[in-house]
């Protein structure tokens, strides 16, 4: 049985304010999701029916061999759409049984669903079928049996299917589906997708740790690696230090959160009237103390906590509700938050110029990547990194501003050091079968140079400085 794939994609737009399908998500166009599942679930031929954008959505999203319609004017309404691309489907030689109808500004489309669909018994009498999803949402996509590719094509107006369905229900199936399935209408709708995806990240991460852990990480996780975390503080050989203090502004009050060890909220000192530095490892703000009273930084304030609940603890370094800070930043801090909107959100009630992000591409826990398929068997699930956040940013409204900074090669004093360095990582116990697979995958998979230890794959990557004004929530 041959079953196409209809995708509608030539919406104005008009609550998103731009061409949204091809608004991204994790990297890639909402349009394309729907295209990658069109392709797993098997379907074939696809007509994509596209509008006004028709140039950009060419250029902007990998095509498969899907046929383009486009709607000359999209502004009569989905049902224009509906209807050229239901003229495409019924053309197509050898003719197609059916078609499974998908909205290319719903990213989610899931392939099991399509697979339900396809696997129902047909039933002359109701040759529509559509889900309906438990928790909500639009019911695509929609299979279409050639048999009622007439009536379909006397749909009208901006509401597609909708009316037609409403007056002939006779004609109508439903699946019951568990799960949603959301629209993208708006920028909101788009941030909320993101800031699911960004959880989703964190929370496979954590369960891959859970599943494999041969150690608990104590009341301190940093404890055993600390010392990894401390620098000179007056060093002049640190490209991302001389970005950040470029931000600050003599007399300013700067909120390092997440500032560890100091690394830059003790050098930021030097130039701030004073900085604020948040952390929840006891052992990291003692390092900071100790390197403070060393160096003689008196303008420097650390509070133990984990953010946002930290800021809670902060309200009375500000007279009468002010921000907390002219600038705060987090410095490769944020990739396992979770939800990653409130940690935002808190960041800008505290600021009142300017909010700042360090974050490498991809995370710095993927150093010891490599290393997850000798010791654990399976490759690592990837944390969110800068790319999901200044997909996030723009999704709230604001105008972030990056600059990309390279990273360079990160290289232990000793191999004794990247070994403590990848147990941790790893959670493995010393003197187990698994640390002996990291003892024996050390030697293919990471290099001395001139006294120093390096990861053979950690080639020089990148790191983005993304910079943006705080706004209204």
């Amino acid at each position: 049985m041959t079953i196409a794939g209809l995708v509608l994609a030539a919406g104005s737009a008009t609550r998103f304010g731009s061409p949204k399908v091809l608004a991204t998500l994790e990297g890639r166009p909402l349009l394309e999701h729907v295209l990658l599942t069109s392709r797993s679930a098997g379907l074939g031929p696809v007509v994509v029916v596209v509008g006004e954008a028709a140039e950009a959505t060419e250029a902007a999203v990998p095509w498969a061999g899907e046929q383009r319609v486009r709607n000359p004017d999209p502004g009569r309404g989905l049902a224009s759409s509906l209807r050229l691309g239901l003229e495409a489907v019924a053309a197509l030689e050898p003719p197609v049984e059916a078609l499974i109808l998908m909205l290319g500004d719903q990213p989610l489309t899931r392939r099991d669903v399509i697979a339900a669909l396809l696997a129902l018994p047909a039933d002359p009498a109701r040759p529509i079928v559509m889900p309906r999803y438990a928790g909500g949402g639009g019911p695509h996509p929609v299979l279409i049996r050639r048999a009622a590719f007439g009536l379909v094509g006397e749909a009208s107006g901006d509401r597609g299917l909708a009316p037609l369905l409403a007056r002939r229900p006779d004609l109508v199936a439903e699946l019951a589906v568990e799960g949603v399935n959301p629209d993208v209408d708006t920028p909101a709708d788009l941030a909320m997708l993101i800031e699911a995806a960004w959880t989703r990240r964190v929370i496979d991460n954590r369960a891959q740790v859970d599943r494999f852990r041969e150690r608990p990480d104590g009341p301190d996780f940093y404890g055993p690696v600390s010392a990894l975390f401390r620098v000179d503080p007056d060093r002049t050989d640190d490209p991302h230090l001389d970005a950040l203090r470029a931000l600050v502004r003599p007399g300013e009050t700067v909120l390092d959160i997440g500032c560890g060890a100091g690394r830059f909220a003790l050098p930021l000192a030097r130039v701030a009237g004073q900085v604020i530095g948040v952390d929840p490892s006891e052992s990291m703000l003692g390092a900071l103390h100790e390197d403070a009273a060393a160096h003689g930084i008196g303008n420097i304030r650390a509070v133990a906590g984990r953010w946002p609940a930290a800021l809670a603890g902060l309200a009375g370094l500000a007279a009468n509700g002010a921000p907390v800070a002219d600038v705060s930043f987090i410095a490769h801090v944020g990739y396992d938050a979770e939800p990653i909107g409130p940690f935002v959100a808190a960041m800008e009630r505290a600021t009142g110029r300017l909010c700042a992000a360090l974050l490498a591409q991809p995370a710095p826990a993927s150093l010891a990547d490599p290393f997850w398929p000798a010791v654990h068997g399976e490759a690592r699930a990837a944390l969110p990194a800068a790319d999901l956040l200044l997909e996030f940013l723009s999704a709230r409204g604001r105008s972030p501003e990056v600059r990309w900074l390279e990273r360079p090669p990160r290289g232990y004093a000793g191999r004794d050091e990247l070994v403590r360095f990848l147990r941790h990582q790893l959670w493995v116990e010393p003197g187990g079968t698994k640390d002996r697979l990291l003892d024996a995958a050390i030697d293919e998979l990471a290099v001395e140079r001139d006294g120093r230890w390096y990861i053979r794959a950690d080639a020089a990557g990148r790191v983005a400085l993304i910079t943006w004004s705080p706004g209204p929530s």
